[in-house]
């Protein structure tokens, strides 16, 4: 090749060399103008969890942190203040960096009561008295029997009646009513129900005081009971039935009442007084 052409060939892969040099320094320097440009958009300290926070849990300080977020990519319901949440409870998991949202806690001084409620379940709350509530031996994770008295409909005689069984005491407590215009505190005991024994337990609400019968932990059996009448009160020799291993005995004299038991598959009648 002749020099002039090794010359003007050096001369154009300079020249090409140069263009795509000044082209890739203008490329940076649109990049950091868009950096400087995106530092100078507002943005917003929003609360996230510094790590995992399981569901149930308390909100320690540790478990927080405040970060800078884009005001007009924040999302609704954030927290900017840790203040806010150290010491809630959360009611579902919060992952690593998650922004903490006010629908995801339960507030400082809240119950954990909803935490606890099976899907499907409902709490609910009864007033009692000492003596209804089993002169206070009922507490939480109790298994109760509810049983009322009242007049049935189309009836004279009264009626004890177990309208529900097997029901675990979720809560005790107190509430504030007002009798003779002054306020006195009612004692209560909350309920886990499904909603159709809610129904029940509402109507049974109506033959107040309801009545809790306090059950064995290990005792989990359903009775068939048809409930029991005034007279059948004055019959007998009020001696009670005895029961072994949850085999009814044998009652001598006349029985005009019983009561049907269901043990597993098997139905057996129970004579009463």
């Amino acid at each position: 090749m002749k020099p002039g052409n090794i010359f003007l060939l050096a001369i154009l892969v300079g020249a090409l060399a140069s263009a795509l040099i000044v082209r890739h320094v203008r490329k940076l320097e649109a990049e950091i103008d868009a950096i400087r440009g995106s530092s100078t958009r507002p943005t917003v300290d929003v609360v996230v969890a510094s790590d995992t926070i399981p569901i149930g849990s308390r909100i320690e300080p540790a478990q927080v942190k405040l970060v800078a977020w884009p005001v007009e990519a924040q999302p609704e319901g954030t927290v900017n203040d840790p203040k806010l949440v150290v010491g809630s409870i959360v009611r579902t998991t919060i992952e690593r960096n998650q922004p903490i949202m006010q629908a995801e806690i339960i507030a400082q001084g809240a119950g954990l009561l909803p935490l606890i409620i099976p899907e499907g379940m409902r709490a609910m709350s009864v007033r009692v008295d000492p003596v209804t509530g089993v002169s206070g031996f009922i507490t939480p994770n109790s298994r109760v029997d509810v049983v009322i008295s009242g007049t049935p409909e189309g009836e004279q005689d009264q009626r004890g009646k177990v309208v529900l069984q097997n029901v675990k005491v979720l809560a005790i407590g107190k509430t504030i009513e007002q009798k003779d215009e002054k306020p006195v505190e009612v004692p209560t005991v909350t309920l886990l129900v499904a909603p159709e024994d809610a129904e029940r337990l509402t109507l049974a609400t109506r033959y107040e005081p309801v009545r809790l019968a306090l059950r064995n932990y290990r005792d989990e059996e359903v009775v068939r009971t048809s409930g029991v009448v005034t007279r059948a009160l004055f019959q007998g020799d009020g001696h009670p039935v005895p029961v072994q291993q949850g085999k009814p005995q044998k009652v001598k004299g006349p029985a005009p009442y019983s009561v049907e038991i269901l043990l597993g598959e098997k139905l057996t009648r129970q004579p009463l007084f």
